[in-house]
């Protein structure tokens, strides 16, 4: 197995607890969809990726590869936990700030005091965001502190809005 994926050690943790089963990741290579994502307009994917244009021009780009290989590439090796597989189930792309609050979850993202959700104000949302003091960062919604957390990553990904691979995984193994 060649590809492997790699996680936070709290992104793997909540992978390794069935919490994490989606990851987004940018499109590399094309320094225009990164820093000008309003620029571009996505056209869909097909066998060989995702396919943009640029809008004032209609200038197609390089079809961007899947990640990981795509769907069907076999099994991901998973850097920091050896007997751990994750197998791709389905690959979209869509904007950054689209995500949902179900999404923000399935990024692993979680509620801190599950008992509490029902009282107003009381859902602090998070548990993956270190914390400089040694414990997490928490948020008043889900993707309020999935924002945050990308931003550890990809610092300029969601004030610009920028496109990201979504991918779905099932884990097997650990």
């Amino acid at each position: 197995m060649d590809v492997a994926v790699s996680f936070s050690p709290p992104l793997l943790e909540a992978v390794l607890a069935g919490r994490k089963t989606v990851t987004r990741r940018r499109f590399a290579g094309v320094r225009g969809l990164l820093e000008a994502p309003d620029h571009y307009r996505f056209c869909g994917l097909d066998a060989a990726g995702a396919h943009f244009e640029e809008i004032a021009t209609g200038r197609r780009l390089p079809v961007q590869a899947y990640p990981f290989g795509g769907l069907g590439a076999g099994p991901l090796g998973v850097a920091g936990a050896p007997g751990l597989r994750l197998a791709v189930v389905a690959i979209r792309v869509e904007r950054v700030q689209a995500i949902t609050a179900a999404g923000a979850r399935a990024e692993g993202i979680r509620l801190r005091h599950p008992a509490a959700a029902a009282g107003a104000g009381a859902a602090r949302w998070g548990g993956v965001e270190p914390d400089p003091a040694g414990g997490f960062r928490w948020y008043d919604d889900p993707v309020t502190a999935f924002a945050h957390l990308l931003t550890t990553f990809y610092p300029a990904a969601w004030t610009l809005n920028a496109w990201v691979w979504v991918i779905e995984f099932r884990h097997f193994g650990a």
